[in-house]
């Protein structure tokens, strides 16, 4: 009986640890409002998306979900920087250097999203890069002081399963001060 008692005991503790570190796994993977460039945007970070550090050497902001093929960075710059430019020239600036990197491209759009307090506009583009089907959707947001392009991608056959965390990083962009 004594051992029968232990063997339950032990099984008990097992399923209460691994209760546990599931859990904890679930409570990591709830979106995150995740902030950047001197905490002056914000975004949410879809939930089991991680910030990264490897996609764009200039981004302000890098995060994906690897498991899902999904990707997003934004660059942010300061709309002194220019000399009469709009949001329309800014996104065909933005979209002819990632034009540039991509064999086979097709580009349709624009589209502009509604958003009370800034202009948005996006473009679906596609291509090839080195031998691989990508689809992105390029975005160009205006704010009072920048412009932001954000770019989202993934593997052609996933892209239609990310569309959601997609348009919920596009949707929670937020300025909290400029």
């Amino acid at each position: 009986m004594a051992i029968l008692a232990k063997a339950v005991g032990s099984h008990l503790m097992i399923a209460t640890v691994i209760f546990c570190l599931t859990a904890c796994d679930l409570v990591s993977k709830k979106p995150q409002r995740i902030e950047f460039l001197d905490n002056s945007f914000a975004v949410m970070k879809p939930a089991g998306w991680s910030l990264r550090d490897d996609l764009n050497d200039v981004a302000d902001l890098q995060m994906g979900n690897l498991l899902k093929e999904a990707y997003a960075i934004i660059i942010s710059e300061s709309k002194m920087d220019f000399e009469d430019i709009s949001l329309q020239g800014h996104s065909d600036i933005t979209r002819s250097m990632l034009r540039e990197g991509l064999e086979n491209y097709n580009e349709s759009g624009p589209e502009y999203l509604e958003n009370n307090e800034f202009s948005i506009l996006r473009y679906r583009l596609t291509g090839t890069a080195e031998g691989v089907h990508i689809t992105y959707w390029h975005v160009t947001i205006e704010t009072a002081a920048h412009y932001h392009q954000m770019i989202l991608w993934s593997l052609r056959s996933k892209f239609a399963k990310n569309k959601a965390d997609f348009n919920a990083v596009i949707q929670s962009f937020e300025v909290i001060s400029e």
